[in-house]
């Protein structure tokens, strides 16, 4: 019963600005219902960042310039955990490649910092990340075989904006009303 819920699939293709939703029941412990932000798409490999698993320190932890100042931060994938990246949107500011909308990746960190000190960007304009999720050549296209994601539609509202605990819900929703059963699904349903 509970396979047929995740076998739906949208009409949306995997790509560059596109949100990746977890099934319910992924067992992967880094991906349990989580939403990516794809940033990087290509035959070759696919990067992107978990939007909605915080990091048990904020960014001040890795950037000292910003002690007490608290600014989320989010653990992007289990991969290159020592590194850090930033999406926004505030390009005019900061740089960065357009990914789609109004959403940018990366850019002049430097700025940022001084930005995010002068309370001049906020955690709803700007993500921070360790590390990234990635996938070589043909993987993601094997997980999307699997059904281990749900391909979304994204917006600034959504990646930047809506808290990280409701996140997950909130991308589940905006599928429509066909994709809400997954909201009731157990990670478990062998316990209930």
């Amino acid at each position: 019963m509970f396979e047929d819920f995740i076998q739906y699939k949208t009409n949306i293709k995997q790509g560059v600005g596109k949100l990746l939703i977890s099934e319910p029941m992924l067992l992967d412990s880094n991906f349990q219902k989580t939403v990516i932000y794809l940033c990087n798409h290509s035959v070759k490999e696919s990067v992107g960042y978990v939007l909605n698993r915080l990091a048990s320190n904020d960014l001040s932890y890795y950037l000292p310039e910003l002690d007490g100042i608290q600014f989320p931060l989010f653990i992007g994938g289990p991969v290159g955990l020592n590194t850090l990246h930033f999406i926004h949107t505030e390009s005019s500011k900061l740089g960065g490649d357009l990914i789609d909308q109004n959403i940018y990746w990366g850019g002049d960190l430097t700025t940022a910092i001084d930005l995010i000190k002068n309370a001049q960007l906020t955690p709803n304009q700007c993500k921070f990340f360790l590390g990234y999720s990635g996938w070589g050549e043909g993987q993601l296209d094997a997980e999307m075989d699997m059904n281990s994601w749900i391909v979304g539609n994204a917006s600034d509202q959504l990646v930047l904006k809506t808290e990280h605990e409701q996140l997950w819900k909130k991308s589940i929703e905006s599928l429509g009303d066909k994709f809400k059963n997954l909201l009731f699904i157990p990670k478990d349903p062998t316990l209930n």
